[in-house]
């Protein structure tokens, strides 16, 4: 499991897709005040559209599926949107639309960043084909864990001592390609360590799921975990039920340098993980809704429109869509990357951006 050399962004792509939802009706007629009143009339009939995000114990998994049972009632006309839950994450997400392996894809802002700019990675150059549709979707907070086995044997309770000493801890962080991932390479970078290092203590690191991450701790071979995700997250909420674990504040220097990468300073409430009993001061990214540049300016628009029209529903489905906010969900700093010209069509026509 030890990931020296990483294992591809898209293990697992062969994946079935599980779920298609039609638009039921067919494209609804409309008055000429009605047609001037969207912006954009829908046109395009009978597309297909994959729609990547994570597995299906994911909370990214849980938000497309509902958007794709209330957008399947018609807001997209004889158009469809199929869930394929072959993403890790993050990059990855956004990876799939840029490669043609899906149309739409949940990503994050600061990963889509890095891969306009082309510094995500060496070697790879800046992506050219995907554009936003809304950011802000969830917020994804920094989070490092302790084991309370972990903190019970060595007495520690911050990342900076353990990494000042060189201590062989075991280290879990998601799957390459995710945010997760990201997040984790970020921290290290502003620590001023990598994994290397670390196995050079006597430490490991394993990059996999957040299930498989979960029952590592959960079965003591695993001592922390680094991650990027959502408050209620499944698997380390069952994790912190059933296991106690604390989680671990970033020393302001480090919350600095991250924050200088274009990570949010924010404050988790207490009690958002079982066992929490104080807020934490840390670090967020931003959930977006990618898609691909040549999918028509028509469907985009009808898209991003119904997700802000039937957020009631949405929410009734999935509450954490409650984050949906037009005012915010156009704006560079939660999307990352520039608008779809449907998607800013939308937002331009409400006032939300100039």
């Amino acid at each position: 499991m030890k990931n020296k050399k990483m294992e591809s962004l898209f293990t697992g792509l062969t994946l079935a897709v599980v779920l298609t939802v039609t638009g039921i009706g067919g494209i609804q007629s409309a008055t000429a005040s009605e047609a001037e009143a969207s912006g954009i009339e829908l046109t395009t009939e009978g597309q297909n559209y994959l729609f990547a995000t994570q597995s299906v114990d994911s909370a990214s998994y849980s938000r497309v599926a509902g958007i794709v049972e209330v957008l399947g009632k018609g807001d997209l006309g004889t158009n469809t949107l199929e869930i394929s839950p072959v993403s890790t994450g993050g990059a990855a997400g956004i990876l799939l639309c840029e490669q043609n392996e899906s149309q739409f894809a949940i990503g994050s802002n600061i990963p889509g960043k890095k891969l306009v700019e082309g510094t995500y990675e060496e070697g790879r150059e800046p992506m050219e084909n995907v554009a936003a549709v809304v950011g802000g979707v969830d917020t994804t907070w920094g989070i490092v864990f302790f084991s309370d086995d972990f903190v019970q044997k060595t007495g520690y309770t911050t990342l900076e001592d353990v990494f000042a000493d060189h201590y062989p801890a075991r280290i879990v962080t998601k799957a390459p390609g995710s945010f997760g991932m990201d997040g984790a390479n970020d921290l290290l970078d502003c620590f001023g360590i990598t994994w290397d290092d670390i196995d050079s203590w006597g430490g490991s690191s394993y990059h996999i799921a957040a299930q498989d991450m979960a029952d590592m701790i959960k079965e003591g071979s695993a001592d922390i975990s680094i991650d990027v995700i959502s408050i209620g997250q499944p698997a380390f909420t069952e994790l912190c039920l059933t296991t106690p674990m604390h989680v671990i504040q970033l020393s302001q220097e480090i919350r600095d340098k991250m924050i200088d990468k274009g990570y949010t300073a924010m404050t988790m409430p207490a009690g958002s993980w079982n066992g929490q009993d104080e807020p934490i001061e840390t670090i967020c990214g931003n959930e977006t809704i990618v898609v691909r540049k040549d999918v028509p300016d028509d469907v985009v628009y009808a898209f991003t429109k119904a997700l802000f029209e039937e957020k009631d529903a949405l929410v009734e489905l999935v509450p954490s869509l409650s984050s949906l906010d037009p005012e915010i969900g156009g704006k560079i700093e939660y999307t990352g990357i520039e608008l779809h010209p449907g998607a800013a069509a939308y937002y331009k026509e409400q006032g939300y951006i100039e």
